[in-house]
């Protein structure tokens, strides 16, 4: 693996702490590359090469994947949907709902009481079997 593919993934990786470690908080790029010690230029280029997508993309997208872990490993009671958002730094609920069904197909409520129901037992109904 060349010098350089090994030092963008070490960056990302570290990137990857600072979003995971902070992610009750809504910072943007600008704090967390500061919390990194990382430039964001160097943060871009890394994101890029290791992901192929922005950096603002992939902390969208590291988010998205926290709140959907939260929802399908929901305990009984079950978060609100309100609260895991909030949890994984998101701010605007209307932007998390439509960012969340691009992303995984459904809306957060959707997940959250497929779990809960499969939970609790129940049989489960799909978006599809609407």
């Amino acid at each position: 693996m060349p010098k350089q593919e090994v030092q963008y993934r070490d960056l990302v990786e570290r990137f990857e702490k600072v979003v995971r470690d902070t992610m009750g908080t809504p910072l943007g790029i600008h704090e967390l590359c500061r919390t990194a010690v990382l430039n964001q230029r160097t943060l871009l280029r890394a994101v890029r090469a290791v992901h192929g997508m922005t950096s603002c993309h992939y902390l969208l997208a590291l988010r998205l994947a926290e709140a959907r872990r939260a929802f399908l490993c929901a305990a009984t009671p079950a978060p609100s949907v309100t609260e895991v958002a909030l949890r994984c730094g998101f701010r605007e609920l209307g932007r998390f709902a439509v960012e969340y069904r691009a992303a995984f197909g459904e809306s957060p409520s959707d997940t959250l009481r497929r779990t809960t129901a499969r939970q609790s037992g129940q049989p489960t109904v799909s978006c599809h079997d609407r």
